[in-house]
Formats: C-alpha cells, structure tokens, sequence
C-alpha cells in the first residue's frame, strides 16, 4: 500500500474487525459534528474497500446506499478462485479447513441476510484478483433475502473499471445509484 508494515499489520488476522470499527467511528464522529446526515450515508469501495463496503453493510444498517467494487465475498471462493489465494490467508490468519472459522465468520456472504442498504455490485468479468463470482454470490444473496441489488459486469474489465467507454458508464451509474438512494443531487 505503501504506508508500510506498521499500518498493515493491525489489519493482519483481524480482517474486518478493527477496521470495521475505524470506520464506524469515524461515521459517527461526522455526524455528531453534524458534518455528515445520518439518514443519506452511502459507503463504496473497490478490492479491500469493496470487501469493507459489504462488510459494513452486514455489520450496521445505518447506510442508505452502498457500491461494492471488485469485492471478496466468499473467502472460501476467494481462495479457490482468485490468482493471490496467500492473501486471504495472511489476512484472516486461518484457514479454510477451520469449520467455522474467520474464513466463515468473515465473509460478507455468510451474513448477507442482515443487509437492507440497496447495493450496486459491480465487477470485471476478466479479474483475476476478485473473481466476478464474488459479486455475483453476494447479488443472489441480496436478492434471495429482500434486498434490492443490481449486478453490473463489465465484459471487458479486470481488476477495476479503466477502460473506455466502460469508465463513463461505470461513474454514471455510480452516481446515479447515490442520486437515487440518498436524495442528493451531485455538480454536473
């Protein structure tokens, strides 16, 4: 990441712990100052950030939109699928073989029936990193519980939405799904 060892390794083993809480505190530290309205949170992120992003969306129903960027979903898929397994078990520090273990307890998936927050999940159809199965888990999941979810892959795409004219179409529906959601409307 290039902040070095020392931001990382309270991360390492606990994936989706500390974080999550970092995270929360620093939403409700927004909106204690009244910087942030509680009732028009959207949350996003791409690879760690689209794992966090529907992390938190099955940890705190507070957020009224989420978009969910080459996610892992599935740890257990994850580390089948994905050309970087080592990562997903440096980062949970378990392993899959451990019934119930992190790789269980942490995966967005096993907790998407908690999930209200209408989500956009988006991936590339050629990631090698997060596989497009990993969304696609999550979308049923959402679907299968009530939750509205709309899956959008990207042909063409890896890991992330670069090329054109896949990137206007990508930031279009971004915004348009926080415009919808949140009831903002965003400078054009």
């Amino acid at each position: 990441s290039g902040r070095g060892q020392d931001f990382i390794r309270p991360v390492l083993g606990d994936m989706g712990g500390a974080d999550t809480y970092d995270v929360l505190s620093g939403l409700d530290h927004l909106v204690a100052r009244e910087i942030a309205d509680p009732r028009r949170l959207g949350v996003t992120g791409g690879s760690y950030g689209g794992f966090m992003t529907s992390w938190l969306i099955t940890q705190d129903p507070r957020f009224a939109a989420a978009v969910s960027v080459a996610p892992v979903i599935n740890h257990v898929t994850e580390h089948f699928l994905s050309n970087i397994p080592h990562f997903v078990a440096l980062f949970l520090g378990d392993d899959y073989r451990v019934p119930g273990g992190k790789y269980f307890q942490r995966s967005p998936l096993m907790h998407a029936h908690r999930v209200r927050t209408p989500t956009l999940n988006i991936c590339g159809a050629l990631d090698r990193c997060t596989p497009p199965q990993e969304a696609m888990q999550f979308h049923n999941a959402l679907l299968e519980n009530g939750c509205r979810s709309v899956l959008v892959t990207y042909p063409e795409e890896g890991h992330g939405i670069r090329k054109w004219p896949a990137a206007i179409d990508y930031a279009a529906r971004v915004v348009g799904w926080f415009e919808g959601h949140l009831g903002v409307r965003f400078a054009r």
